[in-house]
């Protein structure tokens, strides 16, 4: 924003991602009513906080690879990320002259280690230069993410609780969704960790759907025939 430039554009949440979709959906497409919410990784994140804040605006409701809270695996692993960009002496709070490619550089790092799984990864690459690997990894991270950006990202997934408008209870969050749920889970997942996903869905009785490759994070892309007819079935 050339108003809000940096950090000084707000903080936001989760909430607030899902609050500007509301209002699009309704002030400018002035549609009433969804067939359906969907999202992946934090769109899934998403698809929670729509069920939970606009229970009665959809029909169906299908959170792939998202969680509606987090687990301490989580914190940690975002934590990391955002103590490597404050650390970095070029960061300055987000008023950097120079780049903190240092910070990025170590993001992209931290994000390699948790995408997917040691076995997936060392097939992947092997027999490849590694270093090399990992410069290319990073240069993707330093081309095509801002760090102000990315930052307040990570803010908004630390601070993602779908359960607290309900007083911490899952049990009250799950009495007050409406729509019909089908919940997309990775077993293997170290990005976003599936536990609160599964045990939500238990107290919906929704129908549950896992992804039981060693794909990690990623295994939207590695068994994406599974998940296209999960969805396909979820909006019969």
């Amino acid at each position: 924003s050339k108003t809000q430039p940096r950090m000084k554009f707000p903080r936001f949440s989760i909430r607030d991602m899902v609050e500007s979709q509301h209002r699009l959906v309704t002030e400018v497409l002035h549609l009433n009513r969804l067939r359906a919410v969907m999202g992946i990784s934090m769109g899934g994140m998403q698809t929670f906080e729509w069920m939970a804040r606009y229970p009665d605006f959809m029909d169906r409701a299908i959170p792939i690879v998202g969680s509606p809270r987090l687990m301490p695996f989580d914190v940690l692993l975002w934590q990391a990320e955002i103590h490597a960009i404050e650390a970095d002496a070029n960061w300055k709070n987000g008023d950097y002259t120079a780049r903190p490619e240092a910070a990025m550089r170590t993001v992209s790092d931290i994000s390699s280690l948790a995408l997917t799984t040691p076995d997936w990864y060392g097939r992947q690459n092997a027999g490849k230069d590694m270093l090399a690997v990992l410069a290319a990894a990073e240069k993707a991270q330093l081309d095509q993410v801002d760090t102000n950006d990315h930052y307040r990202q990570l803010q908004a997934m630390l601070g993602h609780d779908i359960f607290r408008q309900f007083g911490g209870d899952p049990k009250r969050a799950a009495a007050a969704i409406k729509a019909k749920v089908t919940v997309i889970v990775a077993t293997q997942d170290h990005m976003v960790n599936p536990g609160p996903a599964r045990e939500f869905a238990g107290l919906l009785k929704a129908s549950i759907v896992e992804l039981n490759g060693d794909c990690g994070h990623l295994s939207t892309g590695c068994e994406a025939p599974k998940v296209a007819a999960a969805v396909a079935q979820a909006l019969r």
